[in-house]
């Protein structure tokens, strides 16, 4: 994919494609190319809704490591990569690094067939050797297609995007700019090519492809994401020194010249306790002068500061109301700007751990709570007393405090159990706007229902259709009202009793059937409800042109859909219950049907992706036959517990039949 946040989408290109002497150079790196599918999980109404994304990488190393953009591989929780030949491989996610919009997978080569060749491994090439007009390749697989390629020339080697223009580009709540200086160049990349490489003339990797700027493109420089590539294979993420201080770009009413403001300088930063306050103006750093450009100033000073190490030493020069200032001090370590999405569904919540930046800018006392980044309205938070809302803060429950999310996730599964059916009321403790509020919050795993039981009415079985006056006049009926039968259901007692699709109910024991108009479908039915059930009444109709008597005897109204059992597959995210009369009727449906019915697919949800609908009636998994609810939950345990990968379905769906398999991960105990 292309990211566009605050960015213009790449457009075509006229670049040719690549000429004829190149043909050996790239056929060098194309099999390195992997086409990466993936699993994306994003917080909406209090859950996280899952939808198949697209991108690109290239492979970096012999042992299977894939680097690509953090945005391809980010919130990912299932990963697949289709090779240059085809080959499909499973893959995990061993880090990413937002500030760069890098990322490393790792194929799963126990997944290889048996004989394959080598992975075919990409080298890299020294991106500060670019110079404008340097001819380069994109390569990468736009739109979930194949592995393509485009060829430009380099028209920038060293962008700093400008706001006025531009925008900035956040990525999980950092700003990327801050570190990367693109490689601009006019190789056309299109939505799906993100994390492909940037390739010079020699077959060497020189950039990761990102971003469409205008009509040119925007690539990572390959020396920047190969030592990134190095700490997240090495350590799964990326460390960096952190000062404590926000800088910007030099003021015009300062003067011209070199160097950085201070804005901003954290408090107990090591920046605040060396002594450095805004309005300071930063001329040189770990001993190198920031350079003079307005532009490219600012991310000079962070590369700098983030390119050193927790517990380095770090120099800051510079001046203060016109005199020389100097300070020395240790850097802390850099947290991310955001924390993870974790769905709590006993809250009906998307929540995170508090990072330092996150607490600042709210104006917390501290970061201990839980921050509530997603709330589903109707959901146990969202119904609370009083409800809770984004951006509270949950401080505790019970009385006993809440410090993160791994506490309240510990805490919450004591109070309501994975297996739990009830609903559990707490007391939670929320700040909002510098008070702390106390919610009334009933905790839940499934979704309440009101499942009381009707008394038991009189039914007959069939269907019918109001006698209006224009279709009595057609029939040549001479009735005011009236109901004409359109369906008999098979083996009822208004099939046995004789009624025939085409009669014409007039009157039952002498009271006339009133219905003359298209919204009195409902009059025949509501006249049988006022009887006993098992009465026998005395039916007049108009059968072939004449009237006639019939008896027929009232039966009970088959179970309602509401009242029969249900079950709540909350992890894979569907509803299924037992087959109604109704469901028989609406999907015709013919006596000996069997199978269990989906009542509902959440949106966005394990099931939905897999391809489940409302109203596929299942009727295996796996080759076990299923004809009730308590069938197919053993088949489904019986499946987790033999380790398989998927719950393989097969529904009917419109009088025909089709497999629809279900990832079953989502069931699988998290590896720590």
């Amino acid at each position: 994919m292309i990211l566009a946040t605050g960015l213009i989408p790449a457009r075509a290109s006229a670049a040719a494609a690549p000429a004829g002497e190149y043909t050996g150079v790239l056929a060098k790196v194309f099999p390195s190319i992997v086409r990466i599918e993936a699993i994306r999980l994003q917080p909406s109404e209090g859950r996280l809704t899952k939808a198949w994304v697209g991108g690109s990488g290239v492979i970096i190393s012999a042992q299977g490591f894939v680097l690509t953009n953090c945005h391809v591989a980010e919130d990912g929780d299932f990963y697949r990569c289709y090779l240059y030949d085809g080959e499909l491989i499973e893959a995990k996610r061993i880090g990413v690094d937002a500030m760069t919009d890098l990322a490393v997978l790792q194929l799963d080569l126990s997944q290889r067939r048996k004989g394959a060749a080598p992975l075919p491994v990409a080298g890299f090439g020294d991106s500060d050797r670019l110079v404008a007009g340097n001819a380069v390749f994109a390569l990468g697989s736009p739109g979930f297609l194949s592995q393509s390629s485009t060829r430009g020339i380099v028209a920038n080697p060293s962008l700093v995007l400008p706001e006025q223009t531009a925008g900035k580009m956040i990525l999980k709540g950092e700003d990327v700019g801050m570190l990367v200086r693109w490689i601009l160049h006019d190789a056309t990349i299109f939505g799906g090519n993100s994390g492909g490489p940037l390739v010079n003339t020699l077959g060497e990797v020189v950039g990761i492809n990102e971003i469409g700027v205008f009509n040119l493109s925007g690539a990572i420089p390959s020396n920047l994401a190969r030592g990134v590539a190095d700490q997240l294979i090495k350590q799964g993420h990326v460390t960096r020194g952190w000062s404590g201080l926000t800088v910007q770009e030099r003021l015009e009413s300062a003067g011209k010249g070199a160097g950085v403001f201070v804005a901003d300088v954290e408090p107990d930063s090591p920046a605040d306790k060396a002594g450095l306050k805004p309005g300071d103006v930063v001329l040189a750093a770990d001993g190198h002068a920031i350079e003079e450009e307005k532009e490219k100033a600012v991310a000079h000073f962070y590369r700098l500061e983030t390119g050193r190490l927790p517990g380095n030493e770090f120099s800051v020069d510079g001046e203060r109301a016109g005199k020389k200032l100097s300070v020395h001090f240790k850097l802390a370590q850099r947290e991310p700007a955001e924390g993870d999405d974790v769905e709590l569904r006993a809250w009906g919540a998307v929540v995170r751990d508090l990072t330092r930046g996150l607490a600042r800018e709210e104006r917390l006392p501290d970061q201990r709570g839980v921050w509530l980044e997603n709330i589903r309205p109707g959901g146990p938070s969202g119904q609370a007393e009083p409800d809770l809302r984004r951006q509270d803060v949950l401080v505790a429950v019970d009385g006993q405090p809440v410090g993160s999310v791994a506490e309240l996730k510990a805490l919450t599964e004591k109070l309501i159990p994975d297996d739990s059916t009830g609903i559990r009321p707490v007391l939670a403790s929320v700040r909002r706007d510098g008070a702390v509020l106390s919610a009334v919050v009933e905790l839940r795993l499934t979704n309440p229902r009101s499942r009381t039981p009707q008394a038991p009415k009189a039914w007959l079985g069939l269907s019918s259709q109001p006698l209006t006056p224009k279709l009595a006049t057609r029939l040549g009926i001479k009735s005011d009202g009236g109901a004409r039968v359109t369906r008999i259901y098979s083996g009822s007692k208004a099939e046995t009793s004789g009624l025939l699709v085409g009669d014409v109910i007039l009157a039952i024991d002498g009271t006339d059937v009133t219905a003359r108009r298209q919204e009195d479908a409902d009059v025949l039915a509501r006249m049988i409800r006022q009887y006993r059930i098992g009465t026998k009444a005395t039916f007049a109709l108009w059968r072939e042109g004449k009237k006639m008597e019939l008896p027929v005897t009232l039966e009970a109204q088959p179970t309602p859909a509401g009242e029969l059992p249900y079950w709540e597959d909350d992890k894979l995210e569907y509803e299924v219950r037992e087959l109604a009369f109704d469901d028989r009727v609406r999907l015709q449906l013919p006596p000996s049907a069997t199978g269990v019915l989906v009542a509902s697919v959440v949106r966005a949800g394990w099931a939905f992706l897999a391809g489940l609908h409302a109203d596929d009636l299942v009727l295996k998994v796996g080759e076990t036959p299923v004809s009730n609810l308590s069938e197919l939950r053993q088949a489904r345990e019986a499946a987790v517990s033999h380790g398989a990968e998927w719950l393989v379905l097969l529904v009917q769906r419109r009088g025909e039949t089709q497999f629809v398999e279900i990832s079953l991960k989502p069931l699988k105990p998290i590896k720590p």
